[in-house]
């Protein structure tokens, strides 16, 4: 019954939404083609206590600002993903401003989709999926620093924030070697200088008041004759200064596995700043990809997240994600399966909410069907611009779905869906793949395709790089579409 009422509920919303995005013209076909199952688009909870504080934060927004905390790896650094769910959010509940902003040009990374980055000067980074990072970490799950005193970074809106009251929270390591800065906003700027880190001593951060329209922020870092110069940076929350609202911080970094959630030194510290209603802790890729399993600690270490944060907020509402479906070196990764289902036994275990994505996607076998349908990228892993935007739009649905059956429901003790069972499908994908593999390995030669590489390629007919590049005279790893080559 819960299953019914749910993909009922979903196709209202995809009706509701369809002035606003694409996939409400082709909703139907989308939901076909990539075989997106709609019953499962919830956060499935385990008691009625859980389900009461997703929605009294969510009832409260309009006169208390719900802060969210999103982290992930690639799939939620470039906020393709946040940026699609945070525009609905806003309009149904309230823009508390653009949330968390970062100069990823500095850490050498790529970046938001919502503004470009650059620097000048010498940084050096540090970021969370590095077990031992050499710099403290904050929220971001990245940090940058200098001892450059020509050094500065800029961010560049491609349109304007319209004209609002803003405040701009910026975290930087307030001490003795801290020197001077200057951030400038448009046309106007703010001298951070001795007598201003003296009157914010014990604090590392500083809010600035903003009330113009926001193209570009820069900050720079001042000549200093300070012994031991150091300035290090977390990053920075631009938000509206009514505190009403979504606060939607989107954090975490590229290649990260769960574990990362734990390398953040800062994070206490910058979270009772932020204050966090609700953390999304959106990871399982790279923990499952390369090895084609779930490690042992897995469950030790989304515990032990979870206690961390409710060590910071008693009351903060926790999400845990599956992943989506991965294909790697010729081989469907069956540990998605396996991840799925600890996540949603680690959810019911600590009292958090759950939402399957994995089988909310399709399920196992599925990215393949995703890529061709332009939804996924050629290397079955990462999705195309359009897929995560499909992602942040059922992620929104997903919320506002669960919070009307519990409006619908409101003495229902909880919301759990079955998970479902792949060992039909895994046979006959392993048979497939089985023939596939004899059709390959009689071939002596390949036409390359768009997209490809040669890594891929050698993983596809079973051979090294070194021996591809051998056959065919290659002195690099370059190769173009059309390209014949040997692989025998």
């Amino acid at each position: 019954m819960k299953c019914r009422n749910g993909v009922i509920l979903v196709f209202f919303l995809i009706r509701l939404f369809s002035a606003q995005t694409s996939y409400g013209q082709d909703s139907i076909p989308v939901i076909e083609r990539l075989k997106i199952d709609t019953s499962y688009a919830f956060l499935q909870y385990p008691s009625l206590a859980t389900a009461q504080k997703l929605t009294n934060i969510f009832s409260q927004a309009s006169e208390n600002r719900l802060v969210v905390f999103h982290f992930g790896a690639s799939h939620i650094q470039s906020e393709v993903v946040t940026t699609e769910a945070k525009a609905y959010l806003h309009e149904n509940f309230g823009d508390a401003g653009p949330g968390f902003l970062f100069p990823f040009s500095a850490a050498k990374t790529y970046g938001s989709i919502n503004y470009k980055t650059s620097h000048t000067g010498t940084w050096t980074s540090a970021k969370s999926f590095q077990p031992y990072p050499k710099i403290p970490l904050g929220v971001r799950g990245m940090t940058v620093e200098t001892r450059d005193p020509n050094a500065s970074f800029t961010l560049t809106f491609p349109s304007p924030l319209p004209k609002e009251e803003y405040e701009l929270l910026l975290f930087f390591d307030n001490n003795s070697q801290t020197p001077d800065f200057k951030l400038s906003v448009g046309e106007v700027d703010w001298v951070v200088d001795e007598a201003l880190k003296t009157a914010n001593a014990g604090k590392n951060y500083l809010r600035i008041p903003i009330t113009q329209e926001i193209g570009r922020i820069q900050l720079k870092v001042l000549p200093s004759e300070k012994a031991g110069m150091l300035f290090r940076f977390y990053g920075m929350s631009l938000e509206k200064k009514d505190k009403s609202g979504v606060l939607y911080h989107s954090l975490g970094v590229g290649g990260s596995p769960f574990e990362a959630i734990l390398n953040l030194e800062k994070l206490r510290e910058q979270s009772e700043v932020l204050q966090p209603d609700l953390v999304v802790l959106d990871y399982g890729t790279n923990n499952i990809l390369y090895e084609n399993k779930v490690a042992k600690n897995l469950p030790e270490n989304v515990s032990k997240a979870i206690s961390n944060f409710r060590e910071i907020n008693p009351e903060v509402v926790i999400v845990l994600t599956a992943t989506q479906d991965l294909f790697y070196k010729g081989r469907h990764i069956d540990a998605g399966i396996d991840f799925t289902r600890v996540m949603d036994s680690l959810a019911r275990a600590n009292e958090v909410l759950f939402w399957n994505y994995y089988d909310l996607s399709g399920g196992y076998g599925q990215i393949k069907n995703w890529e061709k349908a332009g939804y996924a990228q050629k290397d079955y892993i990462h999705l195309t611009s359009k897929g995560y935007r499909l992602k942040g739009y059922w992620w929104n649905a997903s919320i506002l779905n669960t919070l009307k059956f519990h409006a619908d429901h409101p003495s229902q003790g909880s919301l759990q869906l079955p998970l479902k069972n792949y060992d039909v499908l895994k046979e006959q994908l392993r048979q497939a793949n089985q023939t596939a593999q004899v059709s390959t390995s009689s071939r002596s030669s390949y036409k390359v395709k768009y997209g490809d590489t040669l890594s891929g390629i050698a993983a596809k007919f079973g051979v090294r790089v070194s021996t591809l590049k051998r056959l065919n005279n290659l002195r690099s790893d370059m190769i173009r579409a059309g390209q014949v080559l040997k692989v025998r």
